[in-house]
């Protein structure tokens, strides 16, 4: 069966449609080539936070697939299997929510295994369908909305359908696009609603380099914040006093600079260059037009 045609690769598409990809993940056409037989059906898959070594987890009526490939540049490289399990060895699985977010893998006879997907979501949903296909055999209907919504704050201080929820979820959508999640924990969303205005909706989140205290730069619908964390220090603008986002490169370290019609300006210290490129070009389509480029708006 030709590889454009292969059933491996129908379902996986299938497979992904219900799942958050980010583009720096930059998740390779051929990815089924690589990690499964042409014949292989995909039942689930799980992308994991995009990062420099982007993971993903297939699972196939024969095994689980940990699969891992190179996301540094412009395009993906060294597609490898990582680990394969063979699916009767898969006894369950377990989601553990936080900014630490993982699925567990409980695997019978060797070492469990994890992976840290792009949103609670699905992390959620792939756990739900993982973990009744392994103690039933039968992959169970999709969750609905609804259910993930209650999955999701089961284990929370709001409720689903309460203004803070929304605002909460609106800047946890915005930190997803950081590549490394792990050094913001300051930033959490749990402490950003001691930030925010009530009703408050957040558009972008950039970090700066961690240390003992973070410091973001964060666009919202009523301010421009520049913020160090842990505590609370704050600068802040009105969206109207915004002229323009720049992306200066240094010698040492590039810098974001967020250019106000008076002169002064909000600047962070760029992490990783992909990431402050994406946040200035994002800024000033916003102020241009109201809106924030397409690409992002599945994940705000």
């Amino acid at each position: 069966m030709p590889h454009g045609t292969s059933l491996a690769r129908q379902s996986l598409a299938t497979a992904l449609a219900t799942t958050t990809i980010r583009r720096r993940l930059l998740m390779p056409e051929d990815l089924a080539d690589h990690l499964l037989d042409p014949d292989d059906d995909v039942l689930l898959a799980l992308p994991g936070v995009p990062d420099d070594t982007a993971r993903i987890l297939l699972v196939t009526r024969e095994e689980l697939v940990l699969g891992q490939w190179r996301a540094a540049g412009s395009s993906a490289k060294d597609i490898t299997r990582k680990r394969a399990v063979p699916a009767p060895d898969v006894r369950g699985a377990s989601y553990f929510p936080g900014l630490g977010r993982d699925v567990r893998i409980d695997v019978l006879s060797a070492r469990d295994l994890s992976i840290q997907p792009c949103t609670a979501e699905d992390g959620i949903r792939f756990t739900h369908a993982l973990h009744a296909l392994a103690t039933t055999g039968q992959a169970p209907p999709p969750m609905t909305p609804a259910d993930v919504t209650s999955a999701l704050h089961a284990a929370g201080t709001y409720a689903p359908d309460t203004v803070e929820n929304r605002m909460c979820a609106a800047w946890d959508r915005a930190l997803m696009g950081t590549t490394s999640l792990s050094g913001c924990r300051e930033i959490h969303s749990g402490t950003a609603l001691t930030w925010l205005h009530p009703g408050e909706h957040t558009f972008l989140v950039l970090p700066g380099p961690s240390g003992n205290s973070t410091e973001y730069l964060a666009v919202t619908d009523q301010r421009v914040l520049w913020g160090r964390a842990p505590g609370r220090h704050l600068k802040e603008r009105r969206p109207a006093d915004v002229r323009e986002a720049v992306y200066d490169t240094g010698f040492f370290s590039d810098t974001v600079r967020i250019e106000m019609h008076d002169g002064s300006s909000l600047k962070l210290d760029v992490r990783h260059t992909q990431e402050g490129h994406e946040f200035v070009d994002a800024l000033n389509t916003l102020i241009a037009t109201g809106s924030l480029p397409t690409e992002l708006l599945a994940f705000r």
